[in-house]
């Protein structure tokens, strides 16, 4: 006798019922089994956003959004459509912001302020890694406290324990604030001591 093929309205539901029961490695395990992650990453390129942050979104919405409020969604079975929803929701504010923080081409006529940074003759690397490290907390403010931890040497165990999140989502989440964090102080590499 063979199992019955679920349909992803009730693939959807299954997962969500697992985060609700406290098994986010099993409904992890199943999101990744029935190609959910594959679906909303080709889901959010198609929407313009390039094929390292759409994974990254992804990510985000895994861990912010499924596991940490699917308590939140009224009616499990519309649980698909409550994930395309919220994600649909990320990928309108990421544009926003990608297209909030594309570069401006220098004009002679703009206010100086708005060109690019140029180092200062004078400036340390420690320097430029703080004032980059203060720009890295106003544009992200949750992956900056995070980095912080991780300067302080904390493990991904107590990180996890502090910012609420299991040990792989915790992992991952590290990889992605230094990803971050590293284009922001690619600048200060600029600078020789």
């Amino acid at each position: 006798m063979t199992k019955e093929k679920l349909s992803k309205r009730d693939q959807a539901t299954e997962i969500i019922q697992l985060f609700r029961e406290g098994d986010s490695d099993g409904a992890m395990r199943l999101f990744e089994k029935y190609g959910f992650r594959k679906e909303f990453i080709r889901f959010t390129m198609k929407s313009g956003i390039n094929k390292e942050d759409a994974r990254d979104l992804v990510q985000e919405f895994t861990i912010d959004k499924l596991y940490m409020q699917s308590d939140s969604i009224k009616d499990i079975e519309f649980a698909r459509t409550w994930m395309y929803r919220v994600l649909r929701n990320m990928v309108i504010d990421k544009g926003r912001v990608l297209k909030k923080n594309r570069e401006i081409p220098f004009d002679e006529d703009r206010d100086q302020s708005q060109a690019p940074k140029i180092l200062e003759e004078n400036q340390t690397r420690s320097g430029c890694v703080q004032e980059q490290l203060a720009k890295f907390r106003e544009a992200e403010p949750k992956r900056a406290e995070v980095m912080g931890f991780i300067i302080d040497g904390l493990s991904p165990e107590e990180i996890g324990r502090i910012i609420g999140r299991p040990y792989g989502a915790t992992r991952e989440f590290m990889s992605q604030c230094r990803k971050k964090f590293k284009l922001f102080i690619e600048i200060c590499n600029e600078i020789e001591e």
